[in-house]
């Protein structure tokens, strides 16, 4: 089963229109909240710097705990 977490993009704002709909997904999380673009730009940043130097073949979640609910 494929599960992932909503993010808010300018693809899907006609969704977000919908709050009953967007309330019903951010439930879905251990945030309780429905991601933002930004959410994500740490991670990107981590990875992409030295610190990760010696980071491989992982799995990072980036999903307010969704994966885990």
């Amino acid at each position: 089963m494929l599960r992932s977490v909503f993010v808010r993009t300018p693809l899907n704002e006609a969704v977000f229109a919908d709050p009953v709909r967007t309330e019903a997904m951010a439930r879905r999380t251990m945030a309780g909240r429905n991601g933002e673009l930004a959410d994500f730009a740490g991670a990107a940043v981590f990875l992409a710097g030295p610190d990760a130097a010696q980071v491989t073949g992982q799995t990072v979640f980036a999903d307010g705990g969704f994966s885990v609910t």
